[in-house]
């Protein structure tokens, strides 16, 4: 991803995130994981300033639509493993102050807020403290992002959060089975609590043979979302970073084929703009709403 190839593929914002593998959890190492995600952010920001002509931090949907009626790009930052919380949920406020839009749970590997995907069960589910952390990012205005979580942990969010929560990059387990991907089940669970799953556009999550993983079967993940529970819980979640290399759609620049497709299978316009953020931005509208109302009946 870069402003070149994001002009090529007509990409108007994308999700920069604040990524870190897991890691020890004693209190220094904790304290390492928060630093280094504040100096990820501080990076990303300082790209944003660099290139001020051509972008923009968004922090909500307002500030998306507005850097792109000024013709800019807009920048939304993620992190990815609540391992850069630590054990402080203070952190979770110091990093929405930083303009933080969601946090995903957990990477690959247990931490002190829940059980992963992959590794070991250490809580079945959510810990004690990633119970109250859910809540704080409810209060907060932060989107809960269930990618990487394990189903125990998956359930257990769905349950403590008051708000539609996001899969910010899985894809569907039916089509492909890997733990990283959803169950039918998950799915549906996600809408009926108004939530987003972004198909994620990485080969092992896409074609149970990753070697011939193309665009045409990511398509198949959002048509078979779209068919289960429709176009409003789908979206598309790239992870170029991660590795999300599909044939067919390799860089920011080839995205556009995904609308091209989508429009040769019929649909339409709006249904295409739903799939292309809309639905995110609903759940971010959504999740930032209830938190200025709570803050409002609370004071």
């Amino acid at each position: 991803v870069n402003i070149p190839l994001m002009e090529m593929g007509h990409i108007d914002a994308a999700f920069l995130v604040a990524y870190q593998a897991q890691g020890e959890r004693d209190d220094q190492s904790l304290s390492n994981a928060t630093a280094f995600a504040f100096k990820r952010i501080r990076q990303i920001k300082s790209q944003v300033e660099l290139q001020s002509r051509c972008l923009g931090i968004a922090v909500t949907p307002a500030e998306l639509m507005s850097l792109k009626k000024e013709g800019k790009k807009a920048v939304l930052i993620g992190i990815e493993n609540g391992y850069a919380i630590g054990k402080d949920l203070k952190n979770i406020e110091r990093f929405r102050d930083e303009g933080v839009s969601y946090i995903t749970l957990c990477h690959n590997g247990s931490n002190d807020l829940c059980d992963s995907a992959a590794g070991d069960a250490e809580w079945n589910g959510l810990s004690p403290l990633g119970k109250e952390a859910v809540k704080e990012m409810n209060r907060l205005g932060i989107m809960v992002d269930v990618s990487h979580a394990s189903e125990a942990t998956f359930y257990d969010v769905l349950k403590e959060s008051t708000v539609p929560v996001i899969a910010s990059h899985s894809s569907v387990r039916t089509l492909c089975d890997h733990a990283r991907n959803l169950t039918d089940d998950q799915i549906r669970a996600i809408a009926e609590k108004g939530g987003v799953i972004q198909v994620c556009l990485y080969t092992e999550f896409i074609n149970n043979e990753p070697d011939k993983a193309s665009l045409s079967d990511a398509l198949e993940h959002i048509r078979y979302i779209i068919d289960l529970v429709g176009i409003d819980y789908v979206g598309i979640g790239s992870d170029f970073d991660g590795g999300g290399e599909l044939i067919g759609c390799r860089a920011a620049n080839e995205l556009i084929q995904i609308t091209v497709k989508l429009l040769g299978l019929g649909y339409t316009v709006r249904e295409i703009e739903k799939i292309w953020g809309g639905n995110l931005l609903r759940v971010m509208s959504k999740v930032q709403e209830s938190a200025r109302i709570d803050h409002l009946s609370t004071n």
